[in-house]
């Protein structure tokens, strides 16, 4: 319960191009875990349309730029990271949170009460968005100890 950042890919490029030329990571990030999702079309009556977690493996180039900054430090998301991520998430103090991918329509209607763009309107459904969400299910898969839950499963 309460707000994340919705962030994918080509969020993720324009921020760190931003970092890239010396502008400052944005707040939202350092402020809120980040959500890698997309919502679908939003249908009349409702809060959003289908909202489910995008595979978080297209972000990790990202991971280590932005926790040493302040940003990224609670993620949310399906799959899993590669190594340096969970390197990152140890140097950094970082959390990888899992979602479940399947029932995005169920939870865009029982758990996500509000969205709002906040960055990147141009980009459409890849905008950043700030949601508010209630009683959303998500578990440990990295921590800030190094330890992430693939390994212990694969041993």
């Amino acid at each position: 319960t309460g707000t994340l950042i919705v962030a994918r890919d080509l969020a993720h490029d324009r921020i760190r191009q931003m970092i890239d030329e010396g502008k400052p990571m944005p707040e939202y990030l350092k402020n809120h875990p980040v959500y890698y999702a997309g919502p679908s079309k939003t249908p009349s009556g409702m809060v959003t349309g289908s909202f489910g977690p995008t595979t978080a493996g297209r972000m990790d180039s990202y991971v280590d730029l932005f926790q040493s900054l302040g940003g990224s430090l609670v993620m949310l998301a399906k799959g899993n990271r590669n190594r340096a991520v969970i390197e990152s998430c140890r140097k950094h103090g970082g959390f990888f949170l899992g979602s479940v991918g399947g029932p995005a329509a169920i939870l865009a209607a029982e758990n996500i009460k509000s969205v709002e763009v906040v960055d990147f309107e141009e980009l459409g459904m890849e905008a950043v968005r700030k949601i508010r969400v209630e009683n959303m299910a998500a578990f440990i898969i990295t921590d800030d100890k190094g330890n992430d839950f693939f390994d212990e499963f694969n041993k």
